[in-house]
C-alpha cells in the first residue's frame, strides 16, 4: 500500500518537459480560439445565407449588395463580425482553423467594401486606374493594419501554400471562385475546399472549350507556380474535372488562352 502511494507522490515533484508544457498550452489555446471563432462566424453565416444567391446556368454565386446596403440591422451585424475578428489571434489557432479565419476575414472585408461603395460595376473601380482596393491597409490584424493583398499573398499563399487557397477567396467578380453560402470552418475545410474546386473547374468560368482550344481562368496564369504541388495547372484541372470535361481536355492536351471577367457578382445586375 505504501509503495503504491509513494510513486505518484514522487511523480508530482518531477519537472515537466518544457516542450511538452508548451505543446499542451498551445493546444489548449488553439482549442479555445477555435471555439471562439466558431461562435463569431455564426454572424457571417447569417449574412451569407441571406444574401448569396446561386445563379444558373453556370452556377455562379451572386450577392445582393443592394439589399444588404438597405438593411441597417445586417449592416451592423457585418461590422460587428469584423470587429469581433479583430479580437481573435489566428497565431494561436490550429492550421485549418487559421486558414478558415483568414479566408472569412478576406471575404467579409470585400463584401463590406463593395456594399459601402455600392453601386459600382467592378471592384477594380475602388482604386486609381482600376487598381482595386487590395493594397489599402484597412484591416486590423493583431493590432496592425494590413491589406487584402497581405492576407492573400503574405499570409495564406506564403505560410499555408496550397492551390486550394485560391478557391476560398472571393474578389466580388463573376470569374472569381464562388463566395460560398456558409463560412469556412476548420473542421470541414478539406471537404469544403474539394467541393469549391470541383464547382469552379467544372464551370465555364474555370475551364471552357473554345474553337481554338482550351480556355481557362486567368487565375491559373497569375498563380501558375501555386499548382506545382498538384503536378501543374493542367494536372490539377484534370484531377477535379468531371468525366466529360476530362475526356475533352485530354483531346486538346494544352491550354490555349486565359480569361477573367471583373464584372461585379451583383444579383441585381446579372
Amino acid at each position: 500500500m505504501l509503495k503504491s502511494l509513494f510513486l505518484p507522490i514522487i511523480f508530482l515533484f518531477l519537472p515537466l518537459n518544457n516542450n511538452l508544457v508548451s505543446n499542451l498550452n498551445g493546444y489548449n489555446k488553439a482549442e479555445a480560439q477555435s471555439f471562439k471563432n466558431s461562435s463569431v462566424d455564426s454572424d457571417w453565416d447569417l449574412i451569407l445565407k441571406r444574401y448569396v444567391i446561386k445563379s444558373e446556368p453556370d452556377g455562379v454565386n451572386l450577392f445582393n449588395y443592394a439589399a444588404l446596403s438597405k438593411s441597417s440591422d445586417d449592416w451592423v451585424l457585418l461590422n460587428n463580425y469584423l470587429t469581433s475578428l479583430e479580437g481573435i489571434d489566428p497565431n494561436l489557432m490550429l492550421k485549418n482553423e487559421a486558414i478558415a479565419y483568414y479566408a472569412n476575414l478576406y471575404n467579409a472585408v470585400t463584401v463590406k467594401l463593395i456594399t459601402e461603395n455600392y453601386p459600382i460595376k467592378s471592384i477594380r473601380k475602388l482604386g486609381p486606374f482600376n487598381s482595386g482596393p487590395w493594397k489599402r491597409k484597412i484591416i486590423k490584424l493583431n493590432g496592425e493594419l494590413v491589406s487584402l493583398d497581405d492576407i492573400e499573398h503574405k499570409i495564406l499563399r506564403s505560410k499555408y501554400l496550397s492551390p486550394y487557397i485560391h478557391y476560398m477567396l472571393n474578389c466580388a467578380s463573376i470569374s472569381c471562385p464562388n463566395l460560398q453560402k456558409k463560412a469556412w470552418k476548420g473542421e470541414t475545410l478539406k471537404s469544403d475546399q474539394q467541393r469549391a474546386v470541383s464547382e469552379y473547374i467544372n464551370s465555364s468560368r474555370g475551364v471552357a472549350l473554345k474553337k481554338d482550344g482550351l480556355q481557362v481562368s486567368s487565375i491559373y496564369k497569375w498563380f501558375k507556380g501555386d499548382f506545382k504541388s498538384d503536378g501543374g495547372v493542367l494536372d490539377h484541372i484534370l484531377k477535379h474535372a468531371n468525366k466529360d470535361l476530362k475526356n475533352a481536355i485530354k483531346k486538346v492536351e494544352k491550354i490555349k488562352s486565359y480569361n477573367y471577367d471583373w464584372t461585379l457578382n451583383d444579383v441585381t445586375v446579372n
